[in-house]
């Protein structure tokens, strides 16, 4: 598998002493004003020298000694956030690991500057490692890059995250998005159902008719890693996909939880480097079970074989195929065969930029009514190599035609049904306006789909708002 940094372990092997060496940059510690008394001396330490006699104690080896200062300095003032971190240094150098993680919290919570902040979450962070806590690991990082005081501290932060991230065999993954449309349901751009221009059907119901409202996505994957070598990783892995629809306004016959989504996956993932340089074999057989409006509508098992090809630094090809078997839940006879192919090529361009094409192909084989079809998708996209204002920009264009040989309304369409559709968006990404590593993304898009059935022809605009993460 691709490397990232030297692993975190590496660079923080021994906690204790790690922790126990080079704390005179750390802004919780004070210059040394007194020399490091030995182990089994008594001292009277005054309040505002007790912070540099518990460094010096720390760096003389004596961590029993600045446990008892740094406690002092607590009873003196409970809120002391450099008294807790002090106190972290010495539980962490007595192995007394959890007990330095809570310190660490506890000095991330009363700390009094944004550096202070970043210290202590980073220290948390180093502790949880040490106790192979690596989720936690990571979620203290994210917390330390965004308390971050200055960037290179910041991009030396983001490459231990991504070092625990590699070494983390839990992966989660969520994302999420709110999106007003002015046709969340798919619906119809006029009331008149119309075939080849004819009026033979009649008219529409309102809730076959476009529908304002909001869509809210959520999406969480997960794995587990369960082997790994210099050559192949396998993991378990799991989804949770759930689309919720609220209409603007009522509709008569139809409500937003009637055509909202819930899906469950499970399966396992093999990556496999392959024999030419710069290529990587990924290989998923998933199987789950997809709910509409609150019934059970499928269920189904896939398989994806896909490769990447990393030709040059700049230039890569993604490609791939996949089965998929759905067993209808509602009507035994539509169960349906899926089959999907698609390659992609990006190049990131010399301003930072970045192009890319894509071109996908699908066919739906089921005795079901209304089911069997085909469809090709292109799509080509663009991102900026510079912000404008705030903002990363990257636009999209796509075209699709489907298509189904044979198809019914009332009764059978001459020629089947033939859709062909148009959509671009606009992608605006805020990394200035980082919280926690997550930043704001914001998409508008718009599609415009005409049919020779006119119940399918669409227009929609939607506007949705997300977050992702940037490391």
């Amino acid at each position: 598998m691709t490397r990232f940094a030297p692993p975190f372990h590496r660079k923080f092997n021994t906690v204790k002493r790690a922790l126990a060496c080079g704390l005179a940059g750390l802004v919780f510690v004070c210059p040394v004003t007194a020399e490091s008394p030995a182990a089994n001396q008594s001292l009277v330490v005054d309040l505002g020298q007790a912070p540099g006699v518990a460094q010096a104690a720390l760096q003389a080896g004596n961590p029993g000694l600045a446990l008892r200062l740094s406690e002092g300095m607590l009873k003196a003032d409970p809120d002391n956030g450099q008294a807790h971190y002090l106190k972290a240094l010495a539980q962490a150098a007595l192995n007394d690991g959890r007990g330095a993680t809570r310190s660490a919290v506890r000095a991330f919570r009363f700390a009094q500057t944004g550096e202070q902040r970043h210290q202590a979450a980073h220290l948390a962070a180093r502790l949880s490692f040490s106790q192979e806590r690596m989720t936690a690991a990571q979620f203290w990082l994210r917390r330390a890059v965004h308390n971050a005081p200055d960037a290179a501290t910041r991009k030396a932060t983001i490459r231990d995250f991504k070092a625990v991230r590699h070494t983390n065999p839990v992966k989660l993954n969520l994302r999420f998005s709110i999106t007003p449309s002015d046709n969340v349901n798919n619906g119809a751009n006029s009331p008149y159902n119309l075939i080849d221009g004819s009026p033979l059907v009649g008219v529409l119901s309102p809730s076959a008719q476009a529908i304002a409202g909001v869509v809210a996505t959520m999406d969480l994957r997960g794995a587990y890693r369960l082997s790994r070598d210099e050559t192949a990783e396998t993991s378990l892995t799991g989804q949770i996909y759930t689309r919720q629809v609220k209409f603007n306004d009522p509709v008569a016959g139809l409500s937003g939880d009637d055509i909202s989504a819930v899906s469950l996956r499970f399966g396992v993932n093999r990556r496999v480097l392959g024999l030419m340089e710069g290529s990587l074999w990924r290989f998923d057989l998933t199987g789950g079970r997809t709910w509409y409006g609150g019934d059970p509508l499928y269920d189904s098992a896939k398989l994806v074989v896909s490769r990447k090809q990393s030709f040059v630094e700049a230039l890569s090809l993604s490609s791939g195929i996949s089965i998929e078997e759905q067993f209808d839940q509602t009507t035994p006879t539509s169960d349906s065969t899926i089959w999907q192919a698609f390659a992609g090529l990006g190049y990131d361009l010399p301003n930072g930029g970045r192009i890319g094409g894509a071109l996908r192909y699908r066919e739906v084989k089921t005795d079901g009514l209304n089911k069997a079809s085909t469809q090709w998708t292109g799509t080509v996209s663009y991102t900026l190599g510079r912000q404008i204002g705030p903002a990363e920009i990257g636009l999209s264009l796509g075209y699709s035609m489907l298509d189904y040989d044979s198809y019914t309304v009332l009764i059978p369409v001459p020629g089947g049904r033939e859709d062909k559709s148009t959509f671009g968006g606009i992608t605006a990404t805020f990394n200035d306006w980082s919280y926690l590593g997550f930043v704001p993304r914001v998409s508008l898009r718009a599609e415009k789909s005409r049919s020779n059935i006119s119940r399918f022809d669409l227009d929609e605009t939607s506007l949705s708002l997300g977050f992702a993460s940037e490391f």
